[in-house]
């Protein structure tokens, strides 16, 4: 199975190279290769750190499209609640604007800081305002999980062997199997052991679909402690059945 390579902008390629000291005579093959072996968190720091007492919503999103490769653009708004000392004004129509709903917050969120913020600052506050873990969706890239939320697929692997699909609103949650998986174990579903785990979640087998479900009945989005536990049951699973696929 062909696996897309992955690329970096020359921009990106000269910010790690300065601040990270290497050795100008490499290629741009080794350069990529010495940047995808990084936190994408570190990536998107070093990007936004020339940007230091400017950062826009523009830097934001090219910061996480060039360290995570998706757009946050497409990502909806989850709540308007305060965050800190940051309460989005009451006025503020996000469902018929112009621009895109995110970037309406950004730059609220932005100006009220003076435009001076660090990564881990803006990555509390996406987490807040959007539902997404950056630092979590940077740790999926070594379990061999693909996750599918927000319309766009924000960790994917050729060799993943499970894939965890959250609806747009984060309201729903399906877990399967990936062509991969299916073909590296036979197996049609997955294995007793996680569809077991899941169960004791409160996700229930979807036959039709094969895919174990879960719509949490508030009509919330599912809290971050639900999201961490079905990630840990099926890292749990991959550990201990398929290390050597």
């Amino acid at each position: 199975m062909k696996v897309a390579l992955i690329t970096y902008s020359h921009e990106i390629q000269d910010i790690i190279k300065h601040s990270h000291q290497l050795d100008p005579c490499l290629s741009e093959a080794e350069v990529t290769d010495y940047i995808s072996k990084l936190a994408k968190t570190d990536v998107m720091d070093r990007y936004i750190d020339q940007y230091r007492n400017k950062v826009t919503s523009s830097v934001i999103y090219e910061a996480i499209a060039q360290a995570f490769k998706f757009r946050l653009e497409r990502v909806p708004v989850l709540t308007k609640e305060k965050i800190g000392t940051f309460e989005i004004t009451p006025s503020t129509d996000l469902e018929t604007c112009n621009s895109f709903p995110s970037q309406i917050i950004l730059d609220l969120y932005l100006a009220h800081h003076h435009h001076r913020v660090t990564g881990d600052e803006i990555r509390t506050m996406i987490n807040h305002y959007f539902g997404m873990n950056l630092v979590g969706i940077d740790g999926l890239g070594k379990t061999k999980i693909s996750l599918y939320s927000k319309g766009q697929w924000l960790v994917k692997d050729a060799n993943d062997l499970f894939v965890i699909h959250t609806g747009t609103k984060d309201i729903d949650v399906k877990i399967y199997g990936t062509n991969y998986f299916k073909e590296r174990t036979g197996l049609k579903n997955i294995p007793t052991e996680l569809q077991q785990s899941l169960a004791n979640l409160g996700y229930r087998h979807n036959p039709q679909e094969g895919v174990f479900y879960f719509s949490n009945p508030s009509g919330f989005s599912v809290s971050d402690a639900f999201k961490g536990k079905t990630i840990d049951a099926v890292i749990e699973v991959t550990n201990a059945l398929y290390q050597s696929i």
